[in-house]
């Protein structure tokens, strides 16, 4: 495991990944009017609002009741215009230049592997991340930029996972430069979605380790500060090549979920259903713990699989489809598992707050 890596380079970054390729001219990408008026709606077995809810609203709708809340296109933030950046097409998302300052900073990542045989890494994540490692070698003929190392490191782990028939885990959890998701956004670029990187995850960043002009990019939503007591438990960053997953699981607190760049499908459970799919599936692995722990038991191997498919595999759990502006309110002990939506290597980006 890559549990103890860190690339920390204090200067040379930013040039490294300016320098990768020519910027073309970008769009901003498809916008979407916010409605003014609350048609009340079911989507999948959830409630619907369309545009802003005031906050008396929202408390009599979601909040008394502790029901799940679809807020379609009301919360845009400046960071939804200012991080990204958008083919001539608009259908391929990366990070703007605004993002480059930043691109030094130290994030948590998680790599999720597909289980494959050392013997036989044709168009595996393996030759992926070989393909990757020499395209920013071809940036860069002089010398070897700071992170090959990174790729290296990745690629070796792979393997070595690989080489244990019984190991547990194909999911990797390492620290890096931002860098590292910038560079692979524009890697994947004008590749097949077949060879692009991808399972690549900035997950559960805490937003209070963000640099202050990204922290202020991303203001808490009024419901957040109002519907409560105003008192932030926490708040996390999302930003990953597609596909990316969280298994079924519970929150202490309630949670606002809003989506920035592509769209993600969110899975709803009351506490009650949820508690006996995740027992059931626990017992049938002879498992303990915790529902609210990110870790590889969750995130890889059989406890994944079987959580997956009790999950997605059920047409009659509850389904809302989350949009860039769109919020998913999920209240205390509501539990849910959340898959990004669209094509393979493409940029997601996400942000939520636990609030009480």
């Amino acid at each position: 495991m890559l549990s103890s890596l860190r690339l920390i380079r204090k200067s040379g970054l930013n040039s490294h990944l300016a320098s990768f390729g020519h910027v073309s001219h970008r769009t901003k990408g498809p916008s979407r009017s916010q409605s003014t008026f609350t048609d009340k709606r079911h989507h999948l077995g959830v409630e619907t609002v369309e545009g802003k809810i005031d906050i008396d609203s929202f408390r009599r709708i979601a909040w008394d009741l502790k029901t799940p809340l679809l807020l379609r296109a009301s919360h845009k933030f400046p960071a939804n215009e200012k991080w990204f950046q958008f083919s001539e097409s608009g259908s391929y998302p990366s990070f703007s230049p605004y993002f480059l300052p930043f691109a030094d900073r130290i994030f948590p990542y998680e790599f999720t592997i597909s289980r494959t045989s050392p013997h036989s890494m044709s168009g595996s994540e393996h030759e992926i991340l070989s393909d990757f490692r020499e395209w920013l070698l071809k940036q860069h003929e002089d010398k070897e930029p700071p992170l090959t190392a990174m790729v290296e490191a990745v690629v070796k782990s792979i393997i070595t996972e690989a080489s244990y028939r019984h190991s547990p885990s194909n999911f990797q959890q390492f620290d890096a430069p931002m860098a590292l998701m910038m560079a692979a956004c524009q890697f994947n670029e004008n590749k097949d979605p077949s060879k692009r990187l991808k399972n690549l995850y900035v997950a559960q960043s805490d937003l209070s380790h963000l640099p202050e002009p990204l922290f202020a990019d991303l203001p808490v939503p009024d419901i957040v500060k109002r519907a409560g007591k105003g008192d932030v438990y926490s708040s996390s960053i999302w930003l990953g090549l597609q596909p990316t997953y969280t298994p079924l699981h519970r929150d202490p607190n309630p949670n606002l979920f809003c989506q920035l760049v592509g769209s993600k499908r969110i899975r709803l459970m009351a506490p009650d259903l949820g508690e006996g799919v995740y027992i059931r599936v626990r017992k049938e692995l002879g498992l303990t713990g915790s529902s609210r722990l990110r870790g590889t038991e969750m995130m890889g191997g059989r406890e994944r699989q079987l959580l997956h498919d009790a999950v997605w595999g059920d047409a009659s759990i509850s389904e809302v489809l989350v949009n860039p502006t769109d919020a998913l309110f999920v209240p205390m002990g509501w539990w849910h598992s959340v898959a990004s939506d669209g094509i393979e290597g493409n940029l997601n980006a996400s942000v939520n707050w636990w609030f009480r």
